[in-house]
């Protein structure tokens, strides 16, 4: 049996013939497993939430122009949502960057102004250093009672995770962001909800 000698045009129409069929394997794949990872993204979002803010019995995402005012007040920290706590307080999601990119998170503020939790949906740390912002059990409580309209001060008695200082300050500046959304922007509004 002989082998086809090998041109350019021939290997040329067999890199497109991979490409197109890699590429059309992983649109089904995406098309496929889409809805549930949307849905895996909801529940760990509403986990985050509930735990973040455990007096609040519902939450409702505030609208576009809440956002783009909470976007300025954060400055280069993204900001995805502010959830309505229902007078309970506010739920905001913002994704500071960390060691390892953005680490989407939740931070609590009650309609008193003080943070009544942090909590990570995801983050991509390095293992064993930057994943303690987790796995430390005084990392994340450390926040809950801070004056988010006065968050700049309470910033001062901040502890970072040593050999964890650029993830723990990316949760740090995750915190301090919703503190500023909260005095420029939640605290105008009336009872801790959507006027």
């Amino acid at each position: 049996m002989s082998r086809m000698a090998s041109t350019p045009a021939r290997m040329v129409l067999a890199v497109v013939v991979t490409c197109t069929a890699s590429a059309a394997a992983l649109t089904f794949t995406y098309e496929v497993t889409k809805d549930r990872i949307a849905e895996q993204e909801r529940l760990a979002r509403e986990k985050a939430l509930n735990e973040a803010l455990p007096e609040a019995t519902e939450f409702t995402e505030m609208d576009e122009n809440m956002l783009v005012s909470a976007r300025e007040s954060a400055g280069e920290t993204r900001v995805d949502a502010i959830f309505d706590a229902g007078g309970a307080g506010w739920g905001v999601l913002v994704a500071p960057r960390g060691y390892g990119g953005p680490m989407p998170m939740v931070v609590g503020v009650d309609s008193d102004g003080k943070v009544t939790g942090v909590m990570i949906i995801t983050q991509n740390e390095t293992p064993g250093l930057g994943t303690k912002i987790v796995t430390d059990e005084s990392f994340l409580p450390q926040f809950r009672g801070w004056d988010a309209s006065d968050v700049d001060t309470a910033v001062k008695a901040f502890d970072a995770i040593s050999g964890a200082t650029k993830s723990s300050g990316g949760v740090r500046k995750g915190v301090v962001a919703a503190g500023h959304i909260y005095e420029e922007v939640l605290s105008q509004t009336e009872g801790g909800s959507v006027p």
